[in-house]
Protein backbone atom coordinates (compact mmCIF):
# COMPACT_ATOMS: atom_id res chain seq x y z
CA UNK A 1 0.00 0.00 0.00
CA UNK A 2 1.10 3.30 -1.26
CA UNK A 3 0.51 6.72 1.55
CA UNK A 4 1.21 10.08 0.30
CA UNK A 5 1.50 12.79 2.99
CA UNK A 6 0.40 15.87 0.40
CA UNK A 7 -1.51 18.92 0.23
CA UNK A 8 -4.19 19.89 -2.35
CA UNK A 9 -2.51 22.94 -3.67
CA UNK A 10 1.59 22.19 -2.98
CA UNK A 11 2.90 22.21 -6.39
CA UNK A 12 5.26 19.30 -5.36
CA UNK A 13 2.45 17.28 -3.89
CA UNK A 14 0.59 18.21 -7.33
CA UNK A 15 3.57 16.70 -9.56
CA UNK A 16 3.59 13.50 -7.64
CA UNK A 17 0.32 13.10 -7.82
CA UNK A 18 0.54 13.52 -11.79
CA UNK A 19 2.74 10.50 -11.89
CA UNK A 20 0.28 8.74 -9.57
CA UNK A 21 -2.65 9.41 -11.64
CA UNK A 22 -0.81 8.63 -15.14
CA UNK A 23 0.86 5.31 -13.57
CA UNK A 24 -3.03 4.68 -12.51
CA UNK A 25 -1.39 3.08 -9.17
CA UNK A 26 -3.56 3.26 -6.27
CA UNK A 27 -2.63 5.59 -2.91
CA UNK A 28 -4.06 6.14 0.41
CA UNK A 29 -4.31 9.96 0.94
CA UNK A 30 -3.08 11.31 4.13
CA UNK A 31 -3.69 15.14 3.81
CA UNK A 32 -1.76 17.89 5.38
CA UNK A 33 -2.99 21.95 5.85
CA UNK A 34 0.23 23.22 5.56
CA UNK A 35 -1.62 26.50 6.44
CA UNK A 36 -2.53 25.37 9.95
CA UNK A 37 0.90 24.17 10.63
CA UNK A 38 -0.08 20.35 10.21
CA UNK A 39 3.39 19.46 9.07
CA UNK A 40 4.82 20.55 11.95
CA UNK A 41 3.20 18.12 14.42
CA UNK A 42 5.23 16.14 15.93
CA UNK A 43 3.69 12.57 14.16
CA UNK A 44 4.90 14.01 10.86
CA UNK A 45 8.58 15.40 11.84
CA UNK A 46 9.16 11.58 12.99
CA UNK A 47 8.25 10.84 9.17
CA UNK A 48 10.25 13.81 7.81
CA UNK A 49 12.05 16.20 10.22
CA UNK A 50 12.71 18.81 7.33
CA UNK A 51 9.07 19.43 7.83
CA UNK A 52 7.99 19.38 4.08
CA UNK A 53 5.78 17.22 1.84
CA UNK A 54 5.45 15.42 -0.08
CA UNK A 55 6.11 11.95 1.59
CA UNK A 56 5.67 8.81 -0.02
CA UNK A 57 5.60 5.70 2.56
CA UNK A 58 5.46 2.52 0.70
CA UNK A 59 5.93 -0.78 2.09
CA UNK A 60 6.92 1.18 5.65
CA UNK A 61 10.01 2.40 3.73
CA UNK A 62 9.55 6.52 3.44
CA UNK A 63 10.82 8.40 0.42
CA UNK A 64 10.86 12.37 0.68
CA UNK A 65 11.59 14.63 -2.24
CA UNK A 66 9.20 15.36 -5.02
CA UNK A 67 11.84 14.43 -7.91
CA UNK A 68 13.25 11.26 -6.32
CA UNK A 69 9.69 10.31 -5.20
CA UNK A 70 9.05 10.63 -9.09
CA UNK A 71 12.07 8.65 -9.89
CA UNK A 72 11.16 6.57 -7.18
CA UNK A 73 7.84 5.84 -8.92
CA UNK A 74 8.94 5.79 -12.42
CA UNK A 75 11.46 2.65 -11.11
CA UNK A 76 9.26 0.91 -8.91
CA UNK A 77 5.75 0.29 -11.07
CA UNK A 78 6.59 -0.17 -15.02
CA UNK A 79 2.83 0.94 -16.30
CA UNK A 80 2.73 3.93 -18.41
CA UNK A 81 6.18 4.25 -18.69
CA UNK A 82 7.45 8.25 -18.23
CA UNK A 83 11.06 8.21 -18.97
CA UNK A 84 12.41 7.53 -22.62
CA UNK A 85 14.73 3.94 -23.42
CA UNK A 86 17.17 6.58 -25.39
CA UNK A 87 20.21 7.11 -22.31
CA UNK A 88 20.63 10.73 -24.11
CA UNK A 89 16.97 11.22 -23.44
CA UNK A 90 17.08 10.21 -20.12
CA UNK A 91 19.97 12.11 -19.60
CA UNK A 92 18.06 15.57 -21.27
CA UNK A 93 14.76 15.00 -18.89
CA UNK A 94 16.72 14.87 -15.88
CA UNK A 95 18.62 17.83 -16.41
CA UNK A 96 14.96 19.34 -16.89
CA UNK A 97 14.24 18.21 -12.96
CA UNK A 98 17.40 19.42 -11.75
CA UNK A 99 16.51 22.75 -12.50
CA UNK A 100 13.43 22.31 -9.79
CA UNK A 101 15.82 21.21 -7.22
CA UNK A 102 18.59 24.06 -8.20
CA UNK A 103 16.54 26.71 -7.68
CA UNK A 104 13.16 27.08 -9.20
CA UNK A 105 11.05 25.49 -6.69
CA UNK A 106 12.48 27.72 -3.88
CA UNK A 107 11.75 30.91 -6.42
CA UNK A 108 7.93 29.63 -7.00
CA UNK A 109 7.72 29.62 -3.12
CA UNK A 110 9.08 33.04 -3.12
CA UNK A 111 7.18 34.61 -6.03
CA UNK A 112 3.62 32.78 -4.02
CA UNK A 113 4.33 33.80 -0.81
CA UNK A 114 5.59 37.17 -1.79
CA UNK A 115 2.30 38.07 -3.94
CA UNK A 116 -0.15 36.13 -1.87
CA UNK A 117 0.61 33.55 0.57
CA UNK A 118 1.99 36.43 3.32
CA UNK A 119 -1.61 37.93 3.54
CA UNK A 120 -2.84 34.66 4.69
CA UNK A 121 -0.06 34.54 7.57
CA UNK A 122 0.01 37.99 8.80
CA UNK A 123 -4.02 38.07 8.89
CA UNK A 124 -3.63 34.77 11.19
CA UNK A 125 -0.43 35.88 13.36
CA UNK A 126 -1.82 39.81 13.69
CA UNK A 127 1.06 40.58 16.31
CA UNK A 128 4.67 40.89 15.91
CA UNK A 129 5.01 38.33 18.81
CA UNK A 130 2.97 36.03 17.23
CA UNK A 131 4.58 35.84 14.17
CA UNK A 132 7.64 35.28 15.94
CA UNK A 133 6.08 32.50 17.65
CA UNK A 134 5.12 30.79 14.40
CA UNK A 135 8.60 31.55 12.61
CA UNK A 136 10.23 30.16 15.81
CA UNK A 137 8.11 26.85 15.32
CA UNK A 138 10.19 26.40 11.60
CA UNK A 139 13.02 23.88 12.28
CA UNK A 140 15.50 24.45 9.72
CA UNK A 141 16.94 28.04 9.99
CA UNK A 142 17.41 28.50 6.47
CA UNK A 143 13.75 28.14 5.75
CA UNK A 144 12.65 30.20 8.73
CA UNK A 145 15.25 33.57 7.81
CA UNK A 146 13.45 32.94 3.96
CA UNK A 147 9.66 32.75 5.58
CA UNK A 148 10.34 36.05 7.63
CA UNK A 149 11.70 37.58 4.74
CA UNK A 150 9.09 36.79 2.62
CA UNK A 151 6.22 37.78 4.77
CA UNK A 152 7.63 40.79 6.33
CA UNK A 153 9.09 42.61 2.71
CA UNK A 154 6.58 41.26 0.31
CA UNK A 155 6.96 42.75 -3.07
CA UNK A 156 10.05 44.37 -1.71
CA UNK A 157 12.33 41.43 -1.14
CA UNK A 158 14.93 41.26 -3.43
CA UNK A 159 14.29 37.50 -3.78
CA UNK A 160 11.13 38.52 -5.67
CA UNK A 161 13.18 40.26 -8.52
CA UNK A 162 15.65 37.31 -8.80
CA UNK A 163 12.85 34.14 -8.55
CA UNK A 164 10.99 36.24 -11.46
CA UNK A 165 14.12 36.53 -13.40
CA UNK A 166 14.60 32.66 -13.24
CA UNK A 167 10.92 32.13 -14.32
CA UNK A 168 11.48 34.01 -17.66
CA UNK A 169 14.51 32.02 -18.56
CA UNK A 170 12.54 28.60 -17.75
CA UNK A 171 9.46 30.08 -19.92
CA UNK A 172 11.29 31.01 -22.74
CA UNK A 173 13.15 27.76 -22.62
CA UNK A 174 9.69 25.99 -22.17
CA UNK A 175 8.76 27.97 -25.35
CA UNK A 176 11.64 26.46 -26.99
CA UNK A 177 11.31 22.89 -25.81
CA UNK A 178 8.02 22.90 -27.13
CA UNK A 179 7.82 24.93 -30.18
CA UNK A 180 7.99 21.78 -32.59
CA UNK A 181 7.11 19.14 -30.64
CA UNK A 182 4.18 18.21 -28.51
CA UNK A 183 6.03 17.42 -25.14
CA UNK A 184 9.30 19.28 -23.25
CA UNK A 185 11.16 15.54 -24.54
CA UNK A 186 10.95 15.31 -28.40
CA UNK A 187 10.07 11.71 -27.52
CA UNK A 188 6.44 11.84 -25.72
CA UNK A 189 4.81 12.73 -22.91
CA UNK A 190 7.39 12.12 -19.62
CA UNK A 191 8.14 12.76 -16.42
CA UNK A 192 9.34 17.20 -17.05
CA UNK A 193 6.00 17.65 -18.44
CA UNK A 194 4.12 16.28 -15.31
CA UNK A 195 6.77 18.25 -13.09
CA UNK A 196 6.96 21.53 -15.01
CA UNK A 197 3.13 21.82 -15.04
CA UNK A 198 2.19 22.62 -11.31
CA UNK A 199 4.45 25.58 -11.28
CA UNK A 200 3.46 26.82 -14.60
CA UNK A 201 -0.29 26.77 -13.47
CA UNK A 202 1.05 28.48 -10.58
CA UNK A 203 2.40 31.50 -12.01
CA UNK A 204 -0.85 31.66 -14.21
CA UNK A 205 -3.28 31.22 -11.11
CA UNK A 206 -0.97 34.37 -9.36
CA UNK A 207 -1.90 36.27 -12.67
CA UNK A 208 1.11 36.16 -14.35
CA UNK A 209 0.54 34.46 -17.68
CA UNK A 210 1.31 37.32 -19.26
CA UNK A 211 5.42 35.84 -18.94
CA UNK A 212 4.05 33.86 -22.30
CA UNK A 213 2.28 36.04 -23.72
CA UNK A 214 4.55 36.56 -27.03
CA UNK A 215 4.77 32.53 -26.51
CA UNK A 216 1.85 30.32 -27.85
CA UNK A 217 3.42 26.90 -27.83
CA UNK A 218 2.82 27.58 -23.88
CA UNK A 219 -0.94 27.43 -24.15
CA UNK A 220 -0.78 24.60 -26.65
CA UNK A 221 1.22 22.51 -24.46
CA UNK A 222 -0.93 23.41 -21.63
CA UNK A 223 -4.05 22.82 -23.49
CA UNK A 224 -2.79 19.30 -24.42
CA UNK A 225 -1.39 18.17 -20.52
CA UNK A 226 -4.84 19.63 -19.30
CA UNK A 227 -6.68 17.73 -21.15
CA UNK A 228 -5.27 14.38 -19.72
CA UNK A 229 -6.99 12.28 -17.08
CA UNK A 230 -4.25 12.76 -14.88
CA UNK A 231 -4.37 16.52 -14.60
CA UNK A 232 -8.13 16.00 -13.69
CA UNK A 233 -7.99 13.16 -11.14
CA UNK A 234 -4.24 14.51 -9.68
CA UNK A 235 -5.03 18.39 -9.83
CA UNK A 236 -8.80 19.74 -10.83
CA UNK A 237 -10.17 17.77 -8.32
CA UNK A 238 -8.12 18.59 -6.01
CA UNK A 239 -7.88 22.12 -6.84
CA UNK A 240 -8.82 24.46 -3.44
CA UNK A 241 -10.65 27.45 -4.54
CA UNK A 242 -10.05 29.63 -1.44
CA UNK A 243 -6.38 29.68 -2.24
CA UNK A 244 -7.23 30.30 -6.31
CA UNK A 245 -9.14 33.24 -5.37
CA UNK A 246 -6.68 34.32 -3.12
CA UNK A 247 -4.02 34.07 -5.65
CA UNK A 248 -6.48 35.79 -8.20
CA UNK A 249 -6.67 38.86 -5.49
CA UNK A 250 -2.46 38.86 -5.49
CA UNK A 251 -0.46 41.83 -6.18
CA UNK A 252 1.13 41.74 -9.73
CA UNK A 253 5.05 42.79 -10.25
CA UNK A 254 5.93 44.67 -13.49
CA UNK A 255 6.96 41.96 -15.99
Amino acid sequence: MLELYHNDMSVCAQKVRLILAHKQIEWHSQHLNLRAGEQFKPDFLKLNPKAVIPVLVHDGNIITESNVICYYLEEAFDSHPLMPLELTKRAELREWLTRLDAGLHEHIAVISFCLAFRQQILKRYTSESALEDFLNTIPDPARAILMRDMVINGMSSPRLNIAILAYQKLIKDLATAVENNEWILSTGISLADFAFLPYVERLEQLQMAKMWSEYPQIDAWLTRIRATEAYKVAMLDWHNQNYIELMAQSEVPEL
